[in-house]
């Protein structure tokens, strides 16, 4: 557990866990990365720092849906942000672009959605979606479980334009919580 708040859920590299002030400037480079940015919704680039609290302060988790936790290193350190919002609940990550490519995006989604299950009884389904040009989310979602059901286009506050993106769904009664 962590004493500043009791992690959501762990893993043997990872806690997911409430946001601390010293998460800050890391939250705040990790975000308005334009690679990172312009894959998510809600992360303008720049983000404006007074935004960027504003963002982690509304997103504390309540015991309900429309909530967002930080992903850090055992040893210390964000590395990124997962949360679920919306109606349907939908899953979000990030990550450092620094840490890609080495298994953490889908570690910390899958403690995450088993973490979302246990605590929340009334979940069912768990939405999530990924632009086009990002693959590599889409591959995460896949190795979880989640199965295409669309595709649409989506904005991002960090893109000029709405752009082509993949939605999925992972249903409570399939999701198998094993690697």
């Amino acid at each position: 557990m962590d004493a500043r708040g009791g992690a959501f859920a762990e893993t043997p590299r990872l806690v997911i866990r409430p946001f601390h002030a010293d998460d800050m400037p890391g939250l705040a480079r990790i975000g308005a990365d334009p690679r990172v940015a312009s894959m998510m919704g809600t992360i303008p680039t720049p983000w404006p720092e007074a935004e960027m609290r504003l963002w982690v302060a509304k997103s504390r988790f309540r015991g309900t849906v429309g909530f967002r936790q930080a992903v850090a290193l055992k040893e210390g350190g964000l590395i990124g942000v997962v949360g679920l919002g919306g109606a349907p609940a939908a899953l979000a990550y990030f990550l450092d672009p620094a840490r890609w490519g080495q298994g953490y995006a889908t570690e910390a989604a899958r403690a995450f959605v088993i973490a979302c299950f246990a605590r929340l009884p009334g979940l069912d389904v768990i939405a999530a979606d990924h632009f086009a040009d990002n693959p590599a989310s889409g591959h995460v979602l896949r190795k979880l479980g989640f199965r295409p059901t669309g595709q649409g286009m989506g904005k991002s506050r960090a893109r000029l334009e709405p752009a082509a993106n993949i939605h999925y769904r992972l249903w409570r009664s399939t999701f198998e919580a094993s690697p």
